[in-house]
């Protein structure tokens, strides 16, 4: 990554100590984050302002999970990377969008921000 190019991920955890601790993660590798604990949230996000990345748990709070929340962000920008995350629900076949990582939780922090710059490589490429 560039470092005089600042890219955002948009990170989306209904539990705010771990959406603390990935801002943290994420600012400290040097991205802008911006923060929702809802899907309906993050999906206005998504709608103002692109991002870089999308970052979510499969679980938040209201009606979109973070698998419907993956597929918004999919539609609007095909380029944005995106990472999902849960401790408790697997993927099924068809529901991560074409690129998108999936990680089981507890997640390594460094994989994390692996996993991202693989996807943000690829993404460029």
């Amino acid at each position: 990554m560039n470092p005089a190019i600042k890219l955002s991920v948009l990170v989306a955890e209904d539990e705010s100590l771990l959406r603390m601790m990935a801002t943290d993660m994420f600012e400290d590798a040097g991205f802008r984050v911006v923060e929702a604990s809802s899907g309906e949230a993050a999906a206005e996000l998504l709608k103002a302002a692109p991002v870089s990345a999308l970052f979510t748990d499969v679980e938040l709070l209201g009606t979109m999970n973070g698998f419907q929340l993956a597929k918004i962000s999919y539609e609007r920008d095909p380029h944005a990377a995106i990472l999902v995350v849960s401790g408790r629900q697997l993927p099924k076949p068809d529901d991560l969008p074409p690129g998108a990582i999936f990680l089981s939780k507890p997640y390594d922090l460094q994989r994390v921000l692996q996993s991202l710059q693989q996807l943000i490589d690829n993404k460029a490429s």
